[in-house]
């Protein structure tokens, strides 16, 4: 008889105004990035309905995990190698298109994060994770090197000796350490988490979409290393189109009129 196909994982995702919202949902496997989950999240960021949204909220489904990483599944150590180096691949991907996203987006870590999941979470824009949710990079523990475009997100935010201890300690950090060492940016009660990261989107979504895509641009050009000459010359395109659109002209005049602006991303 053969062996039962385990069921697969899917992201579960809505719109709540400006702001849609993605949650890994794998329950059985406290939410494991399995292919689907991984393929899909790539097609979804990369299609029409990010880019329709102003601003993407990331998160897990329940309240105990946001992931629990990459899913190897029940394989001997010979398939596990296989699976594994298969799943980075994916896992780059999923966080290229993250990082490539036209909105921000921002990871709403509702519970626990583990390795490749981590490295989701710091594609994203920024992170806000609920008091007591606990994160963990195992990857030396298992004998893992990880892969060199994982580890400069992490020194980019964290700075390398912090990433260091991350990694090769393997000792996971909760949600108010992580805020110290600057790997989560806001720490919320787990009852307030999801309206927390709501209030941010509605403040992300309020601003004009030009100049958010423009500033973002820069902040990655600069992040990247890039020459500065590319920084200078994407930082000039950036400006120009914001000084010439019809949304700089509506937030002077809605400052002048002392109401809310009504940007149209044009």
């Amino acid at each position: 008889m053969p062996a039962e196909t385990p069921p697969s994982g899917r992201l579960l995702v809505e719109e709540d105004g400006d702001a849609l919202v993605v949650r890994i949902a794998n329950e059985t496997r406290a939410n494991a990035l399995d292919d689907p989950i991984l393929d899909s999240l790539v097609s979804l960021l990369e299609g029409p309905r990010a880019a329709a949204a102003r601003v993407v909220l990331l998160g897990g489904a329940g309240d105990r995990h946001f992931s629990s990483g990459l899913d190897l599944g029940d394989r001997t150590p010979e398939e596990l190698v296989a699976r594994l180096q298969d799943g980075e691949r994916r896992l780059g991907r999923a966080a290229r298109a993250i990082a490539a996203c036209p909105r921000p987006v921002i990871a709403v870590l509702n519970g626990a994060a583990v390795g490749g999941a981590l490295e989701l979470a710091v594609a994203c824009d920024w992170r806000i994770a609920a008091r007591g949710a606990r994160l963990l990079m195992p990857a030396a523990r298992i004998g893992v090197v990880y892969a060199p475009d994982g580890l400069r997100r992490f020194v980019a935010v964290m700075g390398p000796a912090r990433t260091r201890r991350l990694f090769l300690s393997g000792r996971p950090v909760d949600a108010d350490e992580a805020m110290r060492i600057g790997l989560v940016d806001e720490v919320a009660e787990p009852g307030d988490l999801w309206a927390t990261a709501g209030e941010v989107a509605a403040a992300v979504s309020s601003a004009a979409p030009l100049a958010v895509e423009g500033t973002r641009a820069i902040i990655d050009a600069i992040v990247d290393r890039a020459p500065w000459e590319l920084v200078e010359e994407t930082a000039g395109a950036m400006r120009r189109r914001a000084f010439a659109s019809e949304d700089l002209r509506e937030g002077l005049a809605a400052v002048r009129e002392k109401r809310p602006p009504g940007f149209r991303g044009r």
